[in-house]
């Protein structure tokens, strides 16, 4: 008998454990969102959808563009609704003749591209603050 009441709070104290990591991870789900990074392939093809989204383009072996990617994660978690994708500048040989091609734009990088119907109708280059990035952002988007 005391070998199954022994057995039965193990059983409920693991149960409690178990019980508190999947509300964890449930609450980590619901209040945390990071933004998407893409390759090129991904790029060309939402830009010939013509669809809306705003584009982060950064080399992440720089200093700035990894602070800045913390803007980008805080953005993104408090406007879940917002399309933001990240292309790393590192992957591509030549950024520059890249951007120019694609999105008939230049710019230092990281640069923040609003993207309307596949077109480039804002930008900002350098790195924002989040407060920066949000006010670019509600005026352009």
């Amino acid at each position: 008998m005391n070998f199954i009441k022994k057995f039965a709070k193990e059983i409920s104290v693991f149960g409690l454990v178990i019980v508190i990591f999947l509300g964890l991870f449930a609450y980590r789900q619901m209040t945390y969102k990071n933004y998407t990074t893409i390759n090129s392939t991904k790029l060309e093809t939402k830009l010939e959808n013509t669809e809306d989204f705003i584009l982060v383009i950064g080399d992440t072996s720089e200093t700035t563009t990894v602070n800045y990617q913390s803007v980008l994660t805080t953005y993104t978690t408090r406007n879940r609704s917002m399309p933001l994708f990240f292309l790393d500048a590192a992957d591509i040989d030549d950024i520059e003749t890249y951007v120019e091609e694609t999105l008939d734009s230049s710019a230092a990088y990281p640069a923040t591209f609003i993207i309307k119907n596949g077109k480039v109708t804002h930008k900002k280059e350098g790195a924002m603050n989040y407060y920066s990035l949000f006010s670019f952002v509600e005026e352009n988007y």
